[in-house]
């Protein structure tokens, strides 16, 4: 017969482990919480980057809206005489920045498409006229164009001046 060894009176071992047994999972919590604060950390400065990008954008669309606006006043005054005369009775813009694009009334819109949060306007002025030192030259007329757009929303705002110079007619 085969001898069996008492099992109960082997001798006990005694594991330092048996009074560490909440370290592990208070470890985990630690660790689990510092990668949640990366992550969070990751994540606002990809929002960041994309309210960046989005006005980066509404910027270029106000801004080629304007510069829409402002090519469509040049036109008018460069081409047609009506507009020149109406223009010679309009007001200056006393704070071409500070424009709100309705007081004074706009001298005419830039058509754009929908990609914009309003229609672009531009206000047209007769500038004093610009003449040669000999009196028998003709004077040249000068005005100013001033254009305001708005991105896609209301917050992105540009506003271009340009001036025209005309021989006289």
């Amino acid at each position: 017969m085969a001898s069996f060894q008492n099992l109960s009176s082997a001798p006990k071992v005694n594991h330092p482990f048996h009074r560490e047994r909440g370290a592990t999972l208070i470890v985990a919590l630690v660790m689990l919480l510092l990668i949640s604060l990366l992550a969070v950390g990751g994540m606002q400065g990809s929002i960041m980057q994309e309210r960046m990008a989005s006005n980066a954008h509404d910027g270029s669309i106000s801004f080629q809206a304007a510069e829409t606006a402002l090519r469509q006043g040049e036109a008018d005054i460069l081409n047609t005489l009506a507009t020149r005369q109406a223009a010679t009775v309009t007001a200056r813009l006393t704070t071409a920045w500070d424009w709100d694009g309705a007081n004074p009334a706009p001298s005419g819109n830039g058509n754009v498409g929908i990609q914009v949060n309003s229609e672009p306007v531009y206000h047209q002025a007769r500038l004093a006229d610009v003449c040669s030192i000999d009196p028998t030259e003709p004077c040249f007329e000068r005005f100013q164009i001033t254009s305001r757009s708005e991105g896609g929303s209301a917050e992105a705002i540009t506003v271009l001046q340009s001036t025209a110079l005309l021989p006289p007619e």
